[in-house]
């Protein structure tokens, strides 16, 4: 009779046993497919966020250009503006308007300034991007093309599309190598994109 009662017993847990480990495996299994579902949504989420910055990266950036010669032109992308300014020629003076020089000479550039922008830009302010130096560890000396009447300057407004040419007065000392460019307080601020030109002596005394 106990045997009897035991198999009984017996008979009826086993269907719980075997539920138990069926239930236990399904959830085994399902775990992992909730995790793969994860992170492929956390993949998706960041191709999504790396498409965006691509999408959000300026097209085209202004270069520096540091290796200009007479005759070239660097083209320039400030914060403001857009401009190309070409070295048309460059000579020293010893005399302006009867006024003698403070430093070494004056030097006289023609220059030409083109408004490649959308919005009308200074051209005396434009000029004065550019400074002459003989010395790049020091600084260097603006267009004062305004003070001096035997000399025309680049005065007035540039509409986009249009460009103006005239002449800058700057005065300073003279090197075997000399140097028109960027002020560098702007190019440290990242206002606009780096430019120079270089010059000698001789093409001064020409």
């Amino acid at each position: 009779m106990k045997r009897t009662t035991s198999l009984i017993a017996t008979m009826v847990a086993i269907p719980f046993i075997l539920g138990a480990c069926s239930d236990s495996d399904d959830g085994a299994s399902s775990a992992p497919a909730e995790e793969s579902s994860t992170t492929d949504d956390a993949g998706t989420d960041e191709d999504s966020e790396n498409e965006t910055d691509d999408t959000d990266t300026p097209a085209e950036e202004g270069e520096d250009q540091l290796d200009l010669v007479v005759g070239d032109t660097a083209i320039m992308e400030s914060n403001v503006a857009s401009f190309e300014f070409t070295l048309n020629s460059v000579e020293m003076v010893e005399e302006i308007d009867g006024e003698m020089p403070e430093l070494d000479a004056y030097i006289i550039a023609s220059i030409t300034i083109k408004n490649v922008g959308d919005e009308p830009i200074d051209a005396l302010e434009t000029s004065r991007t550019f400074e002459y130096t003989d010395f790049l560890e020091g600084s260097g000396m603006p267009d004062d093309s305004e003070w001096y009447d035997e000399y025309d300057g680049v005065e007035g407004e540039i509409a986009p599309g249009d460009e103006m040419t005239g002449t800058a007065v700057y005065q300073g000392y003279i090197d075997e190598e000399n140097h028109l460019r960027v002020k560098p307080g702007l190019t440290g601020i990242s206002a606009i994109n780096d430019a120079m030109f270089t010059f000698t002596r001789d093409e001064l005394e020409n």
